[in-house]
């Protein structure tokens, strides 16, 4: 990895606008080759040398956009992705924080195992998720209203709608999810999914960054529907796994790609 050096801060104070921040590094410019695994790169390194340490709020995104050198969006996805595995906490209104390491003090440095706990996080968190949509379809599919149907349906066609920004699309792609948990009548079930809205609409931002046209991901949203639809439990699960284990497969693929060559 190759980067051009410049001027060394004089603090992390100077480097970020903070009073208190006691380490000197010098700014960092990141190659345009797969910049946003590069980010997560040097996140993840400086997370492990204790640069960043459990609970500590990281920088501003414009203080990080200058930093590494890159654009927002790809500021952007890389947090998305350390949120997603649970390396990252991201509340608006309140920053993006690291989160704390299980089984250790917040004071002291974390010890991820880097690559593979990235992947394991990663691959826990679809499975978590697999795991609690597909209990939640299937008693959509068994308990939901007719209002509650018309509901997962605006969800459906709000994803063809004529040119939808990303932001409307993820948006959209919310709304589906959502419909469907709040028809299977749950309160708890539904309060767990609403925990996980801030990593799963990560996940869905990738998703549109990372796979272009939503094509795909309608038909599968539209499987699940007419599986609710015909108060199909055992279909709607399939349908729903096979949609999150695709989708799934195909992020963690892109994410990976470079470290696993």
């Amino acid at each position: 990895m190759h980067y051009r050096k410049k001027k060394l801060c004089r603090s992390w104070g100077q480097a970020f606008g903070q009073e208190r921040m006691p380490m000197k590094l010098n700014s960092m410019r990141i190659e345009r080759k797969r910049v946003t695994d590069q980010i997560i790169d040097q996140l993840i390194a400086m997370i492990a040398a204790g640069k960043f340490k459990p609970g500590d709020k990281l920088p501003s995104e414009t203080a990080l956009m200058q930093l590494f050198g890159v654009g927002r969006s790809s500021l952007r996805e890389a947090v998305g992705a350390l949120s997603l595995t649970g390396m990252l906490t991201v509340r608006p209104g309140y920053g993006t924080h690291v989160a704390p390491s299980p089984g250790e003090p917040t004071s002291k440095p974390l010890r991820w195992g880097m690559f593979m706990s990235w992947r394991e996080k990663l691959h826990e968190f679809i499975e978590a998720r697999i795991a609690l949509e597909q209990t939640l379809v299937g008693m959509a599919a068994e308990r939901a209203t007719e209002s509650d149907i018309e509901e997962i349906r605006r969800g459906l066609h709000l994803l063809k709608s004529p040119k939808l920004t990303k932001r409307k699309v993820v948006q959209a792609d919310l709304v589906f999810h959502m419909s469907i948990a709040n028809a299977s009548h749950n309160s708890v079930l539904v309060r767990f999914l609403a925990e996980l809205r801030q990593p799963v609409k990560n996940w869905m931002e990738q998703k549109a960054s990372l796979f272009g046209g939503y094509d795909s991901v309608f038909e599968q949203h539209e499987a699940v529907f007419n599986a609710i639809q015909a108060r199909d439990p055992a279909g709607a699960r399939k349908a729903i796994r096979e949609h999150l284990e695709a989708v799934g497969e195909r992020l963690t693929a892109s994410l990976l790609e470079s470290r696993a060559g």
